[in-house]
């Protein structure tokens, strides 16, 4: 179990009890982690826990010349899908009346969400909107097949998991929290251009 999750984490994945359920009990002994924490550190980088998720990732130790094209093309790859979770973690608010934003553990029941985008011309479309940009892109034309491509797709992201892979009741994993975390970065930071300048806060970089 050690070197799989040692895997996972330096791959980019974020260890929740939704997404990654055997490694997170695994990460949860004290001694486990320490275990895992040492060994990233001879990599440069640490085991990270973000406490409003409940979850574990690795980030970098530091940023300098020996990261700085892996913290790149992180960037990079985050900047192409972050205004299109934005946009749809809005539009599921709207749809879904929720007073909160989906978090880790959240379950999101699409079945429930057909009749309000059916109902509304507005939602459509957005939703039309979304699904003609990456990640969400499709030539679907009806709402339910652009629905079932959105949530299949975030599945695919590790955004969202089905515990049976006919089931309509999608849960949310901690990867929805690192995007509010992401926002906060770039609220609080002055002037970031992603991914052309270095960010001041590694310890919050995903990697």
């Amino acid at each position: 179990m050690f070197k799989q999750t040692v895997q996972k984490l330096l791959t980019g994945a974020v260890i929740c009890e939704t997404a990654y359920p055997e490694e997170f009990e695994y990460l949860k002994a004290t001694s486990n982690g320490e275990r895992v924490d040492d060994f990233l550190g001879n990599l440069d980088r640490n085991l990270t826990y973000l406490e409003s998720a409940d979850a574990y990732y690795c980030t970098f130790q530091q940023v300098d010349e020996s990261n700085n094209g892996a913290l790149t093309l992180l960037f990079s790859e985050m900047r192409s899908v972050f205004r299109p979770l934005v946009e749809f973690l809005d539009l599921l608010l709207t749809a879904s009346h929720a007073d909160l934003p989906l978090r880790a553990k959240a379950v999101v029941n699409i079945n429930t969400l057909f009749d309000p985008f059916e109902q509304d011309q507005t939602l459509r479309d957005q939703l039309r909107r979304l699904t003609s940009i990456k990640p969400f892109k499709t030539n679907k034309v009806e709402t339910r097949e652009q629905l079932v491509t959105v949530f299949q797709k975030l599945e695919d992201m590790h955004y969202l998991v089905r515990k049976n892979s006919g089931s309509s009741r999608y849960y949310a994993t901690a990867r929805f929290d690192l995007i509010y975390l992401l926002i906060e970065f770039l609220n609080d930071a002055e002037k970031v251009e992603l991914p052309e300048e270095t960010p001041t806060q590694q310890e919050e970089l995903l990697f």
